[in-house]
């Protein structure tokens, strides 16, 4: 029986054109650049506009994913998001529908801030099974419309984004190894409130320092796990590509993991916490050559988290 591998082959990432600094934000919050940037290590953030929706970015994200802009090979889409345009249908069949991928079946994947690192792990099983051979996996966020702009301890930290990879076939192993976890006991740590019937999707609601030693906690052990299933040491990493929560979690992981600090790829400065959308987004701007290891990781609310090693 022939053996399926799964590797990627290609990424993509779109932002909106709108830009929010920190000095912006200072013109409407008791808060500074300086504050933000020491505290999270965030400097600006991109923002949907009127006429943006997830599935637009979505949409963008994953034609930059395609090398011929053609997606008509495709049999499998998978959209990871916290920010669904609608409750239904699910948000992956309107990119479906974009794209032209009539051969495609598409759902979402809701794991917050880990959706990716999820989905990810789904498309691979997918394909090492054979019941698909070309997958798009897509983050998209507008986090924007999920946060109180008047409350400085959350709307700093998002912003909006997309990023994609087309997942293919392989001969050889590309992604060799994932793992997923959750601890519902977690739940009220970082949620979405929707007593206020002017959020729709609810808003954002955290408790920062719990969630901060949860991550570095959980993404050092699912990292280390990960790595032993394929006997490898963290020395062997090229690339630590981490959720862009906070700049002080990844630069702690990556301490706590014995991994020097120039192999953790850092986009928040830029873009922000664009939950499913951070990782694919890192890796669209990540100079990786094909043979690296790249080790992807993710910690979000539930409490759900994950890492992924591949060799690109």
């Amino acid at each position: 029986m022939a053996q399926f591998y799964s590797s990627i082959a290609s990424c993509g990432m779109f932002v909106p054109q709108r830009v929010i600094t920190n000095d912006e934000l200072s013109n409407t919050l008791d808060t500074n650049d300086e504050w933000i940037r020491t505290r999270t290590g965030i400097c600006a953030r991109h923002i949907a506009g009127p006429g943006d929706s997830v599935a637009s970015l979505g949409t963008e994200a994953a034609r930059r994913a395609l090398p011929s802009g053609d997606a008509s090979n495709v049999d499998m889409i998978i959209l990871a998001t916290t920010s669904p345009d609608h409750f239904m249908p699910a948000t992956a069949t309107q990119i479906q529908s974009n794209l032209g991928a009539t051969c495609a079946f598409a759902f979402d994947v809701q794991a917050v801030c880990s959706g990716f690192v999820y989905a990810l792990a789904i498309a691979d099983k997918f394909i090492k099974t054979g019941d698909a051979s070309e997958v798009l996996v897509i983050g998209s966020e507008i986090m924007s419309r999920m946060v109180d702009w008047n409350d400085r301890s959350t709307c700093v930290l998002f912003g909006d984004g997309a990023g994609a990879v087309l997942l293919r076939r392989s001969t050889s192993p590309g992604i060799l190894a994932t793992n997923l976890y959750s601890d519902g006991r977690g739940y009220n740590m970082l949620y979405s409130d929707n007593s206020d019937p002017t959020f729709a999707r609810g808003k954002v609601m955290m408790n920062g320092r719990a969630v901060y030693s949860m991550a570095i906690d959980c993404m050092e052990s699912s990292v280390r796990s990960a790595l032993t299933q394929n006997n490898l040491n963290v020395s062997d990493i090229d690339w630590f590509v981490a959720h862009q929560a906070n700049k002080r979690i990844i630069d702690s992981v990556a301490a706590h993991l014995g991994l020097p600090s120039e192999k953790a790829v850092i986009t928040i400065d830029s873009f922000a916490n664009t939950s499913a959308a951070t990782i694919p987004i890192s890796l669209s701007l990540t100079n990786i050559k094909r043979g690296d290891l790249v080790v992807l990781s993710s910690m979000g609310a539930g409490f759900t988290w994950g890492t992924a090693v591949l060799r690109w």
